[in-house]
């Protein structure tokens, strides 16, 4: 099938480091307005679009994780769900955040657990962690991320672990609001929109055109 995402230089947008990356998570809340779940909606909606697009039929995975990569990861699943996809939950850590917690509950409501171990064939959605992990997988994170084997995989922001050994290989990554530094080698790399203004950027040093003024997703190309 044929990619039916709009195309976008790489070297057209700015790409982040870390540092601001977080800085501009801080200046959304604090100075913008822009909630946590506002945000995480946004991205959720996103990975299930863009999911639901490429990847092939059957029954999709999701995994996890605790923080707000895993609670964009679960907000994906309900809205897969809501698409006719049959989805499973699997979390990679024992305690969810406060947003994570958040769309569990919403989920188990409509009847979609949390299971114990992926499908071992099908489509897997890798929410377990982001950009913010220091070093390669441990614990239930990395026996996951061995356990892909050849299921086409959408990764949530940042492929798990990815850079070190054992991290997880992504048939297609969705990155939020611009792309990550880390992420150059990465292919292919979509880009969401997330509803952060202009004038966000621009706190930043940043200028920042209208990237998704050809649709809510595209993809970077070069």
């Amino acid at each position: 099938m044929s990619d039916p995402f709009p195309v976008v230089k790489a070297d057209a947008v700015p790409w982040l480091t870390v540092g601001q990356m977080v800085e501009a998570d801080r200046l959304a809340i604090e100075e913008f307005g822009i909630g946590l779940l506002q945000m995480m909606e946004h991205a959720g909606s996103a990975l299930a679009e863009l999911t639901d697009t490429l990847a092939p039929p059957g029954p999709i995975t999701v995994l996890a994780g605790g923080g707000n990569n895993g609670g964009g990861g679960l907000c994906a699943a309900r809205h897969l769900v809501n698409r006719g996809r049959r989805v499973e939950v699997v979390l990679s850590h024992e305690f969810l955040g406060l947003a994570a917690q958040h769309h569990l509950e919403t989920l188990q409501e409509m009847g979609v657990v949390p299971q114990r171990e992926p499908a071992p064939h099908g489509v897997v959605v890798d929410a377990m962690v982001g950009y913010g992990l220091a070093g390669p997988l441990r614990g239930t994170p990395r026996e996951l991320a061995e356990a892909l084997g050849d299921n086409f995989v959408v990764a949530l922001d940042y492929p798990s672990g990815h850079g070190v050994e054992g991290g997880v290989r992504a048939d297609a990554t969705l990155t939020l609001a611009l792309p990550k530094e880390g992420l150059r080698d990465v292919a292919p790399l979509y880009l969401a929109d997330l509803g952060l203004p202009e004038a966000l950027w621009r706190r930043l040093g940043l200028e920042v055109g209208p990237v998704f003024s050809r649709g809510r997703i595209v993809r970077l190309e070069g």
